[in-house]
């Protein structure tokens, strides 16, 4: 048998390589180019096609779990633990990514011609967002911007990106039994690939809690968002997310006329009060909207939405949020309506 040239056995190891799929020629790079959002991946990758799985799904049955996604609600690469005490009022400034569920809303303004900070919300899902109700009271949705993997409001973060709003759901007893009553909302986000908003380490959904998932008064949870940071003035907006853990408060206590008791909208079962009785910490205008997580076995929940207060951190006045264990069906049904709508 006669050997053959090196030339030859070089052009025969390119053509094994390029069926392998181990060198692609430019157009075969081109058909394996993954959706990109913003200038950054959807997902890290371990090949071309399939998202890497930093955390697998190992109770897909578990009612909190979106099925046959890669990245577990209520999870986090981010570790993080508030100090139970400080504030959002001039409060603690956590690690990027430590909440990869906040949401920043934001609302166009004519006479300035940009968008500007409006309210919180949270990712639940990979085109929805849930808020107050009252924070999407605009005149038109297109004047909404949702704003995912934020945590800087003065630069761009390396996993920031930004949605137009496709369609907005509140719900229909909104303001029903008072001004703040049925607080709640969702926002589908318009895509900018089929991957919608795309998770990764530093944007993921967190979980909605089942019905009797809410953890006891007493219990700790952490609230976030870019509220307010002087109690003296609403407008002084927080440039860096900042965190606050603060305790449930029990709604009896919470209904009392020394407390929150008395007032043109009552304390009802379908909210959660939470906060120090000596006040100090709370949440404040600016942080509507957004989340109250509460942990349980390593993963978080949506105990509650940022709603309504008498005033930001005062005595005697614990914040109230939108009890969201209370619209679990609501939540699940506008869901499905809303993903039959691609």
């Amino acid at each position: 048998m006669q050997m053959m040239g090196i030339t030859s056995i070089w052009w025969l190891f390119l053509v094994f390589m390029r069926c392998s799929g181990l060198v692609a020629t430019s157009k075969g790079r081109e058909g394996a180019r993954v959706p990109r959002s913003g200038g950054f991946p959807k997902f890290p990758l371990d090949d071309a096609r399939r998202p890497f799985l930093l955390m697998p799904d190992t109770n897909p049955r578990a009612p909190w779990t979106i099925m046959d996604k890669p990245y577990e609600c209520g999870t986090r690469f981010i570790r993080f633990q508030p100090q139970r005490k400080g504030r959002i009022i001039g409060g603690m400034v956590p690690p990027y990514g430590a909440y990869p569920w906040q949401v920043e809303i934001q609302n166009f303004h004519y006479d300035k011609s940009a968008f500007e900070h409006h309210c919180g919300g949270a990712v639940i899902g990979e085109r929805m967002v849930i808020t107050a109700a009252h924070c999407l009271q605009v005149p038109q949705q297109e004047y909404l911007r949702v704003v995912i993997g934020d945590h800087s409001l003065k630069e761009r973060d390396l996993h920031e990106h930004s949605f137009r709003v496709e369609r907005v759901f509140i719900h229909p007893y909104f303001r029903k039994n008072g001004p703040y009553s049925n607080d709640i909302g969702i926002i589908k986000v318009r895509a900018s690939s089929i991957s919608g908003i795309g998770f990764n380490t530093h944007v993921r959904p967190i979980c909605i809690p089942a019905e009797g998932q809410t953890p006891p008064p007493g219990s700790w949870c952490s609230v976030t968002g870019w509220g307010a940071h002087k109690a003296e003035d609403v407008r002084s907006v927080a440039s860096t997310l900042r965190v606050a853990a603060v305790p449930l408060v029990d709604l009896d206590e919470c209904r009392k006329s020394s407390i929150n008791g008395g007032r043109q909208q009552p304390i009802l079962e379908s909210m959660l009060c939470a906060g120090f009785l000596q006040g100090g910490v709370d949440s404040c205008s600016g942080d509507s909207g957004g989340p109250l997580a509460c942990e349980h076995n390593g993963r978080f929940f949506l105990a509650g939405l940022v709603s309504w207060g008498d005033g930001c951190a005062k005595k005697n006045r614990p914040g109230v949020y939108t009890r969201v264990e209370s619209f679990h069906q609501w939540i699940s049904e506008s869901m499905e309506t809303l993903e039959r709508d691609d």
